[in-house]
């Protein structure tokens, strides 16, 4: 019996350790997540490389965790990224340059819609002139001639 307990015991060991991996976090990985997390996969639907499973993704993965290693700074790392993918790898678009255009165009149309309506709400309530007004231009009038 205590055989049987004993071999029960160690193959329950076995599988309990085997499911246990020793996991050492690299000390850039925090700013590999960080990094990662605002670069779009350029083959995905709006998912940033570390979420992304297209192997495109991995080799950006790959490439931004060599450069960090190189020692390059955040901005530098990016700049490489939109130079090589162009400006739809970052997440968040830029608010400059021509993009800026994109980002004031709602805010110009939803000005003048105001514009117009106040314009075409404030005619529609004029008052139309009364029969008293018409009379008296048409009393002028006979008067001048």
């Amino acid at each position: 019996m205590r055989v049987i307990i004993a071999i029960l015991l160690g193959i329950l060991l076995t599988v309990h350790a085997g499911g246990q991996q020793l996991v050492t976090e690299n000390k850039n990985e925090p700013r590999v997540r960080e990094l990662a997390s605002i670069l779009r996969c350029p083959v995905c639907q709006s998912e940033n490389i570390l979420d992304s499973q297209a192997s495109i993704a991995q080799e950006m993965l790959f490439l931004l965790r060599e450069q960090i290693e190189a020692g390059a700074t955040d901005d530098a790392i990016i700049l490489f990224f939109r130079e090589r993918y162009g400006d739809y790898v970052l997440l968040e678009p830029a608010t400059n340059g021509p993009s800026l255009f994109l980002w004031v165009l709602p805010f110009g149309f939803g000005f003048l819609f105001i514009f117009i309506a106040y314009r075409l709400i404030k005619a529609m309530h004029r008052d139309p002139p009364s029969q008293k007004d018409v009379l008296d231009e048409q009393r002028l009038d006979e008067m001048e001639v």
